[in-house]
């Protein structure tokens, strides 16, 4: 492994290391617990690899065949999957969480009518469909 996908890897670990860090559990009132963190976004991740969210997400859409490519690839997908889990969970307001996937470039549609999220990941250059 090159010095330069150490340093990616190990700045992506951080990251989502310092995220999981400040997960914080609270009693609520009504006996319940409540869990909140500073959640993983694209802006974060970006700035963890020093690189703008436009390159992050063009190594992600169109990224060659690099190692470093590949690891930005499943660290945007790590940051979508959150942002999808923390909405099922009703962490995140649906409409936030749409456009934070939209903002990483991931189409997504919401039914206003029902209240419910319906999200679609395209995969236009057919990578991860077998």
């Amino acid at each position: 492994m090159s010095r330069k996908t150490e340093r990616m890897n190990s700045a992506i670990g951080a990251y989502f290391a310092a995220c999981d860090a400040t997960r914080e559990r609270r009693e609520l009132k009504n006996g319940g617990t409540e869990e909140r963190q500073i959640p993983y976004t694209l802006f974060g991740l970006a700035r963890a690899v020093r690189l703008t969210p436009e390159e992050v997400l063009r190594a992600f859409h169109t990224g060659g065949g690099s190692k470093e490519d590949a690891i930005l690839r499943d660290a945007v997908l790590r940051v979508a999957a959150y942002t999808l889990e923390r909405t099922l969970l009703g962490e995140l307001n649906y409409q936030s969480a749409l456009e934070a996937l939209r903002a990483m470039g991931l189409s997504g549609m919401a039914d206003q009518k029902d209240g419910t999220l319906q999200i679609v990941l395209d995969d236009a250059a057919g990578r991860y469909s077998k």
